[in-house]
C-alpha cells in the first residue's frame, strides 16, 4: 500500500512538472514565433520606470523595456525591445506614463499620420534615439503642490476653522443670516406677496381689457 501512495505521488509530481515545462517552454519565448528588434528613446527622466515595464503602440502592447540608463548628459537612454512593426512618422509621440491612477508605468507609442489638415509628415527612417516625453504621477505632484504650499494651507485651514466657530456662536451678519429663523419667515411672506400681486393682475385684466376696447372705439 506504501509503495502504491508513493507511485501515485511521482506520477503526480511528473504530470506537474511537464505542464509547468509546457507553459515556460513550449508556450513561452523559447519557441515563440515573433521577431525582436530594438527601438531607443532618449527621456529626459523616467520616474520609476522599470525594466519589464510594457510599451503600447495606439494602446496595443507591442514590446517591453529592456534597459534603462543614465547617459553622461543626465538624460536617460530607454531601450525597448519590440515585436510590432509599425510605421513612425515625423509627428510621432512617445510619452511616459501611468499605465493607472494608482501607478504603474508604462511606455505609449502615438506613430503619427501621413497628412493632418493638409500637412503632410514624412516617414522616419531609424527608430534609435527618438525624443520621448513624461508625464508626471499627478499622485506626486499633487504631494509636490502641498508640500509647497504647506503654510498656507495650514493658515487657511485655521482661518476657516475659526469663521466656522464665529457661525456657530452666532457672530457676525453672515451668522445672524444662518442661525435666525426669521429669514426663512421673511422669505415666505415674500413669496406670498408676490402671488398675492400675481392673483389681483389676472383680476384686474377683463377691466383693464375694457376700458382699453372702449377707448378704441372712440
Amino acid at each position: 500500500m506504501k509503495r502504491i501512495n508513493e507511485f501515485m505521488v511521482g506520477i503526480v509530481f511528473v504530470a506537474a512538472m511537464t505542464v509547468l515545462a509546457y507553459f515556460t517552454i513550449v508556450r513561452g519565448e523559447f519557441f515563440s514565433k515573433k521577431e525582436y528588434y530594438e527601438m531607443s528613446v532618449i527621456f529626459s527622466d523616467v520616474e520609476s520606470l522599470a525594466v519589464g515595464n510594457k510599451v503600447l503602440v495606439n494602446g496595443v502592447e507591442a514590446g517591453t523595456v529592456e534597459s534603462i540608463e543614465l547617459m553622461p548628459d543626465a538624460k536617460v537612454l530607454v531601450i525597448m525591445k519590440m515585436f510590432k512593426k509599425f510605421t513612425l512618422y515625423e509627428n510621432y509621440k512617445i510619452l511616459l506614463k501611468n499605465q493607472t491612477a494608482i501607478g504603474g508605468r508604462i511606455i505609449v507609442i502615438y506613430p503619427g499620420e501621413a497628412a493632418i489638415e493638409n500637412i503632410a509628415y514624412e516617414t522616419v527612417d531609424t527608430v534609435k534615439n527618438l525624443h520621448g516625453s513624461t508625464i508626471g504621477d499627478p499622485i506626486s505632484k499633487i504631494s509636490e503642490v502641498i508640500d509647497e504650499n504647506r503654510e498656507d494651507l495650514r493658515i487657511a485651514i485655521r482661518n476657516f476653522r475659526e469663521f466656522s466657530e464665529k457661525i456657530n456662536k452666532g457672530e457676525g451678519t453672515i451668522a445672524k443670516l444662518v442661525n435666525e429663523g426669521t429669514i426663512h419667515d421673511d422669505t415666505g411672506k415674500l413669496i406670498q406677496e408676490l402671488r398675492d400681486t400675481i392673483e389681483d393682475s389676472r383680476e384686474q385684466a377683463p377691466v383693464t381689457s375694457f376700458i382699453r376696447a372702449a377707448l378704441t372705439a372712440f
